[in-house]
Formats: structure tokens, sequence, C-alpha cells
């Protein structure tokens, strides 16, 4: 029987620190294995919850899926310990380090650094986390009598993570439920995962730019406004569809980020907003990418108005099967507004 400890909301299946040595600008790597779990006590409770957050705050969050048509040893192991969660399964599955050696050898400017793996369930959730903790990530982690221990003398403090992968079981175990069931992190300056440790954990089915966009369309069009200290809408949809348009549009790098997008609008204090939304509403979505410039418009609308007329028209929809402008005329293709527009005519 697997031992767990309860810790708030947080419970801690099986827990284990290995630690990958590996020097920039040199093709050598070895694995230190620790001979046993670690100890869960209230310090890796802490640890995995801190973990924890930093992954849901990482602006590189990246939601992912295992490859369809690829197995490795990181995939079988793993699939050995869902299918049957014991403490031999887990060992095994983390020992798929091994593969991973291999493949940060051949990197010349990849670093090692210790190798956290964890099942847990927080909130009601169950998650498995493998995250590279660098040694100056905050914790102090020694070895003793031959297995990794956290030392509780020094405070945790995760400001960065330097590599991860959660997965999310409800997810990866639903029948119904589409969305991308892992989330991959990292700290590097492109934002991008590294292609070892991708091919490592064989991660496919990143979500491309377009799709985070229309996502991200989603969302702006359904949030609840920003307010005021007395719970005044500060904007109109409208008004705050162009707000954020111009925002993303006005950064150099054209890039979406939920939680800066979050602090600006909601306040600093709400800076998860966006993130927070998405989640809770089944919205699939990176917390930064690149915005996909043609769909991105159909954020905002085109406004018109003569004496007795006003047209709200949104940007994606003009062309032939909505909105046109020929030879000086607007020309409006659809049957249903026509037909709604003639029935309260006629009650007249």
């Amino acid at each position: 029987m697997i031992e767990t400890l309860h810790f708030m909301e947080l419970e801690i299946r099986q827990i284990a620190i290995h630690y990958l040595e590996k020097e920039a600008k040199k093709t050598m790597a070895d694995i230190d294995y620790s001979d046993q779990p670690l100890e869960k006590n209230e310090f890796a409770l802490n640890l995995i919850e801190q973990v924890h957050k930093a992954v849901n705050i990482s602006p590189s969050l990246k939601n992912a899926s295992f490859k369809e048509d690829e197995e490795n040893k990181f995939t079988l192991t793993l699939k050995d310990y869902i299918e049957n969660p014991s403490d031999d399964n887990f060992s095994s599955f983390t020992h798929s380090l091994d593969i991973l050696r291999e493949k940060v050898a051949k990197e010349p400017f990849a670093v090692g650094g210790y190798y956290l793996f964890a099942d847990y369930t927080i909130q009601k959730v169950r998650y498995l986390s493998v995250i590279l903790l660098r040694k100056k990530s905050g914790i102090n982690i020694i070895k003793k009598e031959g297995a990794y221990v956290l030392d509780s003398t020094e405070n945790i403090n995760i400001e960065k993570i330097a590599m991860g992968v959660r997965l999310n079981f409800s997810i990866y175990n639903s029948q119904s439920d589409d969305r991308n069931y892992l989330a991959l992190i990292t700290t590097q300056q492109d934002g991008e995962v590294s292609g070892y440790f991708k091919d490592w954990v064989l991660a496919a089915g990143l979500i491309k730019n377009s799709v985070n966009t229309e996502n991200m369309i989603k969302l702006i069009k359904t949030i609840p406004l920003p307010v005021d200290e007395e719970g005044k809408e500060l904007f109109s949809r409208g008004e705050f569809n162009k707000a954020i348009f111009e925002q993303v549009n006005n950064r150099k790098d054209k890039r979406v980020n939920l939680f800066e997008l979050g602090a600006t609008f909601y306040g600093e204090e709400n800076r998860n907003s966006l993130r927070d939304f998405a989640d809770s509403n089944g919205i699939t979505i990176d917390s930064e990418f690149k915005r996909d410039a043609p769909k991105w418009k159909s954020l905002i609308s085109i406004k018109a108005s003569v004496p007795g007329i006003n047209i709200n028209v949104d940007f994606d929809q003009f062309g032939q099967h909505g909105v046109q402008i020929k030879n000086g005329k607007v020309i409006i293709n659809s049957e249903e507004l026509a037909n709604s527009m003639q029935e309260q005519y006629d009650q007249y």
C-alpha cells in the first residue's frame, strides 16, 4: 500500500529526486540515482505546492500531448505505472532518465540538474510532474545515506523552473475531453522547450499560434469585464476588445501574455484572471504565444453611422458571406438579418 500524506488540499502518492550531472560545453553526462523515494514530509509537500504554482504561472506553459505513433522508455514505463501504481513501477519510470542522459550528452550547451518526479493530487485533481530544478533553484538538495533529501534548513523559493512536464490525469483518462493533457514549460529565452526534452517525453500536438489566437478571442469575448471599486464596468465589450487588441499590437514582438494582460486590465493582484478563466471554462490556450495577425483582427469591430443608421460589424464578418462594400454601397449578405428586420418593419 502506498503511503500518503495530506497537506491542506495536497496529497503525495510518490516522489523522488535524481541528479543528472552535465556541464555546459561538455559531451559527457552521468546520473546519480537516489536509492529510495523522497520522504513525504511537510517540506516535500511545500516543495510540490510551490512547484505546482510555478507551473501554473509560467508564461512559457505550452499545452501538448504524447505522440500517437511512437513509444520509448519514458512513455512505456509511465503507462505501466498508471496501470499499476506500485513503488517498483514508479522507480522504473524515474529511471527513464537513462535515455535523457544519452540525449543531453549530445547537446554541448545543455546542463544538468535535479530531476523531481512526483505523483500528487491537489484540489482533487491528480497530476504527475517531472521537473528539472537547477542547483540555484532556491532549495537545498543533499544526498544522505544514498538518497537525495531536502534540507529543510533553507526556505523554498522557486521563482523559475528550468524545464518540466506535467500530466493531468483527469484529461488523460477522459473519453470525452479532447484538450491536451500535457503542460510543458521552460525558461529558455526564446520560450521554446528544448528538443531533447520534448524527444524524451515524446511530446507532440503543441498548439499552433492560429489556434491559440482563436481561443484567446473566445476568452476575451466571454470573460467578465473589468470593474471599478463600486462594481461598475470600466469598458463596454467593444471597448475592451479594442483595448486588448491595441495592447498586444503595440508590443514589438506581438506576443500575447495572459498574465501581463491580466495585470494591465484587472490589476496586479488579479494578474491570473485570464489564465484562471481559461482553465475553469475549458479553454485550452498557452500562457504566452505570438498572435496570428489575420485572426487577431476579428477581435475588433468596424463602426459607422449616418443619421438613422448605425452599423457595428466584427472584422471577420467582412467578405462575400458577410458584409461587402461595392461601388460605394454597403451590402449585408444575411437572410436571417433581413428577415428579422422585415418582421420588425411589418409590425408598424
